[in-house]
Formats: C-alpha cells, sequence, structure tokens
C-alpha cells in the first residue's frame, strides 16, 4: 500500500508543476522546491555563475539545500537529511546521503527525490542521479533498489487516471556507435495501467537513448499509429510514412531489431510485425521478410561493455587553495 500511494503521488506531482514568472532568456536553468503544503515540487528560475559541470552541481546542490525565504515552497534537502559527498562516473551522478532517511514519509521523500533529480539532470554531462543512504542505494517499501533515474523516471502526463499507477524496468536497444548493432540501456519507467506496456516501451525508443554514446535507431519525428498484442503473443506495430526513411549511419537492420529486441524482452510478445500505414513497409536494405511477424534476433546485439567516459569525482576536487580541508565539508555544514 505504502508503494502504491508513492506511485500515485508521482502522479500529482507531475501534473502540477508550477514555474515561477519571469523572463526566461535571463536564465538557463530551474532549480526545484518543495511545496509548503508538500503535495508538489516548484521550479524555479535559476542561471549558473559557474561554467564548468563540477562548478554547477556545487552549486545546485547549494541551492538547494538552501533556506527559502518564499512561503510557497521549501528548502528541498529536509533537516536531518546532510548530503556528504557526490562522485560523477560515465554520466551517473551518485549521491551519498547520511542521516535519517527513513523517516521522511512517501510523500515527502518521493517530492524530495523528485526535485532532486529534476535539478540535477539539466546540468550538462549529468545523464542519470542515484541516491546512497548511508553507504547503501536507496531501495524502495518491497526493498528493491531504485538505481539510477533520470528525466523519464518522472513522467509528467499520466492522464486524468490517478489510482492505477504501475513502474516496470525496460530493457531497450538502441544503436551502437557504429550503427552495425543493438546496445541494452536499461530503464525504470512509472505509467498509467491504461496506457499498455508494449505502448510504453514504444514511447521510449521515440525519446532516444540516455548513454550518449548509443544513438536512436528510429527516424527523427516517427509518429506511432497504432499497437497491439494478438492472443498468440504477436505484436502489432502501425507507424507513419517517416518510418521509412533512412538513417544515416545506421542500418536498416538495427532498426528493425531495435524495435523487435525490446519488445520481445515483455514476456507477453513472442514475434512483431510492423506496419506503416497498415502496410508492409518498404526497406531495401534488410535481411528479414516484412510481410511476415518477425521474431528476436540475439546476434545483432552488442554486448561489449561501453568504454568508459573521463569521470569527475568530487572528493578531488573539493580542496581550496588556501586551506587543505576538503570542501565537502561545508557542503553539509550549516
Amino acid at each position: 500500500m505504502k508503494r502504491l500511494v508513492g506511485l500515485l503521488l508521482i502522479c500529482s506531482l507531475m501534473l502540477s508543476f508550477v514555474g515561477c514568472s519571469g523572463s526566461s532568456g535571463d536564465y538557463d536553468s530551474k532549480i526545484y522546491y518543495v511545496n509548503t503544503d508538500k503535495t508538489s515540487i516548484t521550479g524555479v528560475d535559476y542561471k549558473f555563475t559557474s561554467s564548468q559541470v563540477q562548478g554547477k552541481i556545487k552549486e545546485a546542490i547549494e541551492m538547494l539545500k538552501k533556506d527559502t525565504d518564499n512561503i510557497d515552497y521549501i528548502t528541498t534537502i529536509p533537516a536531518g537529511l546532510e548530503l556528504k559527498r557526490w562522485t560523477l562516473n560515465d554520466g551517473n551522478l551518485e549521491l551519498f546521503f547520511v542521516g535519517d532517511y527513513d523517516s521522511l514519509d512517501t510523500y515527502t521523500e518521493i517530492l524530495v527525490r523528485a526535485a532532486i533529480v529534476k535539478t540535477l539532470i539539466q546540468i550538462d554531462k549529468v545523464r542519470s542521479v542515484s541516491f546512497y543512504v548511508n553507504n547503501a542505494p536507496l531501495v524502495d517499501s518491497t526493498g528493491e533498489t531504485i538505481g539510477a533515474m533520470t528525466a523519464d523516471t518522472f513522467i509528467e502526463d499520466f492522464g486524468q487516471e490517478t489510482d492505477s499507477l504501475l513502474s516496470t524496468e525496460l530493457t531497450l536497444y538502441f544503436a551502437s556507435a557504429d550503427g552495425m548493432s543493438v546496445v541494452p540501456e536499461n530503464r525504470r519507467v512509472y505509467y498509467s495501467r491504461n496506457v499498455s506496456v508494449e505502448k510504453i516501451v514504444m514511447e521510449q525508443l521515440l525519446k532516444g537513448p540516455d548513454n550518449s554514446k548509443l544513438l536512436s535507431a528510429l527516424p527523427t519525428g516517427t509518429k506511432l499509429n497504432s499497437i497491439s498484442v494478438s492472443e498468440n503473443g504477436v505484436c502489432i506495430v502501425n507507424f507513419d510514412a517517416t518510418f521509412e526513411t533512412a538513417v544515416t549511419g545506421i542500418t536498416e537492420n538495427v532498426t528493425l531489431y531495435s524495435i523487435v529486441n525490446s519488445l520481445t524482452e515483455l514476456d507477453s510478445i513472442k514475434q512483431v510485425q510492423i506496419l506503416v500505414n497498415g502496410e508492409t513497409p518498404r526497406l531495401s536494405n534488410v535481411e528479414t521478410d516484412l510481410s511476415t511477424a518477425i521474431s528476436r534476433n540475439d546476434n545483432i546485439i552488442n554486448f561489449t561493455s561501453l568504454d568508459e567516459e573521463d569521470s569527475f569525482i568530487e572528493e578531488d576536487d573539493y580542496v581550496s587553495e588556501d586551506e587543505e580541508t576538503p570542501l565537502e565539508e561545508e557542503i553539509v555544514q550549516e
């Protein structure tokens, strides 16, 4: 029940985001704060003074823990919870908290988490955010690790049905950098029970990968006309004509199996039939008969680990030129 309440809150939270008024030309980001009534969060226009990634992260953290003078919203990081340090590794920003995190009620916890993620994910090089509490990964009420969160973790439009939210972890396949294979990427999303999970898969594929080393295999602007699953496990995906546009640097086989392999990760789907405006698509450079349902192709999957990017480690950066004391201590002190 507690987990369900939490999921319901995410819906109402995202439907009630409020932006501060002002000249948008003067700002490049928003800092998200928890509303005073603890029912939603507010995005306040903000312009970073630092031009460096590390500086922006430190600046955003300071703003998230700073007391506000506004009666409508309060400090995001509550008293009793301290952010001791952070590391940025391959685009994932790891935040290490200490304190009684479990004392936060379900509503407040989700508000705090959403506000922090929504704030930090705007910073260049930050593609996901992970929480650690007392050196252990953050878990939900069932004991499951929440893991890395992205902008897509908190889907903003759930419609009017607020009593049937679900969450799931998807395995999506995007194009490798050379466009010759597909690479799996895991993504946790929240969605309405009224929306089929196969539609969620396609919507997430169309949004593209979180990892900057991967490429979207679908033509830009492709629209999903319809999607359904037959009783014998065939998923029928019907695109508009944009789907037949070639994607530069990516083979049509990769485009095809980005879809097929992502959908067949679902237990209910055994094969995929792809259509364009209800007809067989015209793709000339594929090795598969598109007039029939297509089975999964594991041979095109590239399981090779992606090369690690340069990492920023906050502990190394947080040293003043005037003193040897790590500046991370200044983060947690009022």
